[in-house]
């Protein structure tokens, strides 16, 4: 109750600042036009040209910057919006259904190893892969960051919600180079570290990760698939581009309750969760 309260009376402020500042314009194009202004005047009605009037269009002029600047300075009271973070960084609470952009990984995965060849020698590079997955883990993890598979955190991603995990659909980008080519390789990876999910649950949509349009469209849609459980949707944007994290902000602002999260890429690679919402919609957050 009290935050409507204080949404009428910001918007109360608001709509005055900004009446305030287009009456004082239009009196100053008068003036400047040489009508007379303020007719009602004790004193008569000021004529462009006499030197009160000079003074009074400085005084308008320099009251309606003023007013400009107090509306700009409570910009963030036309749509109040808040980043909030969920929980604590590494303590996720499960979804059943995880949303993750997929990024080309820089190996190429198999059951017992990862391959890749070296750019720079054309020498064929192997690291041996442990048969359970937090062997698995610390292996990719040694790696580096700039020998890095970049699927190490989807799979940390998926672990964190498989207790109730129903569903994961990847978002690959569109092109000739777009990461959705690599779709069965991911499918076929996640599947043997989380048997439990059948191949049908893992699904696959294609997007371009620059346009801001495609992506919301995208995750839009699965919104909509999922609209009896909203509140269970968690979107990754770890694999993605900033126009990734950008979409996944706009939807969690339009759904207060879908969350994002973010799995680190270095230090203790923890997943963080985060929404965006605003004063209206989710209340004035922390």
């Amino acid at each position: 109750m009290k935050s409507g309260k204080q949404d009428v009376q910001n918007a109360a402020i608001n709509i005055t600042l900004a009446f305030v500042i287009l009456l004082l314009q239009s009196w100053i194009a008068d003036g400047i036009k040489g009508d007379q202004l303020f007719p009602w005047l004790p004193g008569g009605a000021l004529i462009f040209g006499a030197a009160e009037s000079g003074w009074c269009l400085l005084g308008m002029g320099l009251l309606s910057v003023g007013c400009a600047g107090v509306l700009y300075a409570r910009r963030r009271s036309f749509v109040p919006v808040t980043v909030q973070r969920i929980g604590q960084p590494g303590r996720v609470e499960p979804h059943a259904v995880l949303v993750l952009t997929v990024s080309w990984p820089g190996w190429q995965w198999e059951s017992g190893q990862l391959t890749r060849t070296d750019p720079n020698t054309t020498k064929q590079e192997s690291h041996a892969l442990p048969a359970t997955l937090p062997a698995v883990l610390d292996v990719m993890a040694a790696l580096g960051q700039r020998e890095k598979f970049a699927w190490e955190q989807l799979l940390r991603a998926i672990r964190e919600h498989l207790p109730r995990l129903q569903r994961v659909i990847l978002i690959g980008s569109s092109g000739t180079n777009g990461t959705a080519a690599s779709f069965d390789a991911c499918r076929q990876m996640i599947a043997h570290y989380f048997p439990g999910l059948v191949q049908a649950s893992i699904q696959a949509r294609t997007a371009s990760f620059e346009a801001l349009d495609d992506l919301l469209g995208v995750y839009r849609k699965i919104i909509v698939e999922e609209a009896q459980r909203k509140g269970d949707v968690m979107i990754d944007v770890t694999g993605g581009t900033k126009v990734v994290s950008i979409a996944a902000a706009m939807v969690t602002l339009e759904h207060p309750e879908i969350e994002f999260q973010y799995v680190e890429t270095e230090g203790e690679k923890r997943v963080r969760t985060f929404n965006v919402i605003s004063g209206s919609a989710g209340g004035e957050g922390p």
